[in-house]
């Protein structure tokens, strides 16, 4: 259905979408109420959830604000400017086109990133776990516990520090002059890890 307002609030309720959502939305569940639709399309999108799941299979939106205080953020393919933010849940997305922005106090944070922007990732406790293409331009700052690159990344110009068991390491893949195209995956306790993933390999994973 399409409309060009969609506001929803619910207490410890679920909201359900099995079809698209269009249009500007705000949707808000406290308690335990969870968020599941599977696809959101429009030019601002706004969900938060306490400490129930938020979950979108598609968004695609100029700016969405997706937030939750213990629950885990799902998302699959994302478009447009995105702000993830959960304090003690986990952020999942199977494929980000665009900017993304995604901290958690105490959780995980697993991305793949299809194009980019700029890419920021933050957690204070929980490991960051980077999926690319292998072909993805892109200028990355990596730091944590542990910085682990792939072997089959070839990072170039890398430079590397460490400060109180914090370790730093930055370079660029397939290009030297993108400056406005970047991913930074920063963790206080945890590890960083940067993979290389396919798009195909992307898709098969979530069937």
């Amino acid at each position: 259905f399409q409309s060009h307002k969609i506001d929803i609030r619910t207490n410890g309720g679920k909201v359900i979408g099995l079809g698209t959502l269009y249009g500007n939305t705000d949707i808000c569940a406290t308690e335990k109420g969870s968020v599941n639709i599977e696809k959101l399309q429009g030019t601002s999108i706004n969900i938060s959830t306490e400490d129930g799941l938020l979950k979108t299979k598609y968004l695609y939106a100029e700016s969405s604000s997706l937030s939750s205080v213990a629950g885990d953020i799902l998302l699959g393919s994302i478009h447009g400017n995105t702000s993830l933010q959960t304090k003690t849940g986990s952020i999942t997305v199977d494929s980000s086109d665009g900017s993304l922005k995604a901290s958690t106090h105490h959780g995980t944070i697993d991305v793949y990133v299809s194009q980019l922007r700029k890419v920021d990732l933050q957690s204070q406790k929980g490991s960051i776990t980077v999926k690319v293409p292998a072909s993805l331009k892109a200028y990355l700052q990596l730091s944590g516990r542990k910085v682990d690159v792939s072997s089959d990344i070839q990072l170039k110009e890398t430079q590397s520090a460490s400060k109180d068991d914090h370790v730093t390491i930055s370079g660029h893949m397939n290009q030297r002059n993108e400056t406005d195209r970047w991913i930074k995956a920063d963790t206080q306790n945890g590890k960083v890890y940067l993979k290389s993933q396919s798009w195909i390999q992307s898709v098969k994973l979530k069937s």
